[in-house]
Formats: structure tokens, sequence, C-alpha cells
């Protein structure tokens, strides 16, 4: 009795390869064909369906060795990306921990030359205030090597006021 699954039945025919060996295939019809007859299923094979066109195929029971190594392969492969995007992760954010670490220390440094600056200014007030005379020129000189010492609102205001005393 010829093996059906929804509405296609199994033949077989017998054909010569170039080789000159005969060897029998098997396919699926709704139809009577040209040339075959109506098989039974052939032993160690199992009938599957297509899931693109949803024919029934004909494949071995178990499974090939191919289909375990390429599924193998694909799950090694797998592995390797999710590995290689952790590491991408990880590279990612410690590049944006350098990033925000640069930002900070600029951040500090613009903060220290505002008072350094305050201080070179306060130094040039003290230079460009001549003293008149030789006992003045003694204090102007204390005012300058203060300036480099002390803090620059101070420094200044002593400066302004030596200045001030000369004329």
């Amino acid at each position: 009795m010829p093996f059906t699954k929804d509405g296609y039945t199994l033949y077989s025919r017998t054909v010569t390869l170039k080789g000159g060996r005969q060897q029998t295939i098997y396919f699926f019809a709704k139809g009577k064909p040209k040339s075959g007859s109506p098989a039974e299923l052939p032993n160690g094979y199992e009938v599957a369906t297509t899931t693109r066109t949803g024919l029934p195929i004909l494949r071995r029971k178990g499974g090939s060795k191919w289909r375990d190594m390429r599924a193998e392969a694909k799950k090694r492969a797998a592995e390797r990306k999710a590995k290689r995007e952790a590491k991408r992760k990880a590279m990612m954010a410690e590049r944006k921990a350098r990033a925000k670490a640069r930002r900070t220390a600029s951040k500090t440094k613009k903060a220290k030359p505002a008072k350094k600056t305050g201080a070179k200014k306060a130094r040039k007030v003290a230079k460009k205030a001549k003293p008149a005379r030789k006992g003045k020129a003694k204090k102007a000189k204390k005012v300058a090597k203060k300036a480099k010492k002390a803090k620059p609102k101070k420094v200044a205001k002593k400066a302004k006021k030596a200045k001030g005393k000369r004329r």
C-alpha cells in the first residue's frame, strides 16, 4: 500500500547515474506522475514538512551529523559574539570613565588659574609702583615679596596703599 501524507503520494523511480550506477529516487506527487510507481516508506527514513513551502519530504531518522554540527557551530558563534559584545561594553565604560576624569581634572585646573591671575596682577601692581625715596623703595620690595607668598586680594590692597603713600 503506497504512503500518503496531506494528499501527496510517495512515488519511487530507478534512474541511471552518469557513472552507470543505478539508484532509486523517491518523490511526492499529488497526481499520477509520467514515470514512477507508488511506494511505501523506506526503512530508516521519516516524512517531514518543509517550513518554506509546506510540502512533504523524506529525511533520515534521527537527524544527520551535519545538522548537529551546524547547531553546535551556531551555538559557539553566539557565545563568541556575546563575549565580544561584553568586552566592547567594558571598553566603552572604561573610556567614558577616563573622559569623565579628564573633564573633572580640567575643571579643577581652570578653577586654580583664576587665583593665580589675581596674584600676578598684584605683583604687576607692586612692580609698577616705583618708590620716590630710598626708604619707600625697601617697602615696595617687601610688598612685592609678600605678593609672591600671600593671598591675591590682601596683596592687591597693600600694593594700592603703598602706591597711594608715595604720591
